[in-house]
């Protein structure tokens, strides 16, 4: 199976991510069409969020 690929942030599509903490204090950059309660989040799904800003801002164009 293929892993999905991240989406692509650029400064016109920024505005459609949210940062988001799970319980542990661990941060993710989510779509924001993507949220949902975070206590229902599969690990598939963490799989498209990147795990920090930091992480985010290194693959924006």
């Amino acid at each position: 199976m293929s892993e999905e690929k991240k989406p692509e942030i650029t400064e016109s599509t920024a505005t459609q991510f949210v940062i988001v903490r799970d319980r542990s204090g661990k941060e993710f950059v989510c779509r924001v069409s993507d949220l949902k309660d975070p206590s229902q989040l599969t690990e598939e799904e963490k799989k498209r969020c990147y795990e920090n800003v930091e992480d985010a801002l290194k693959e924006a164009p």
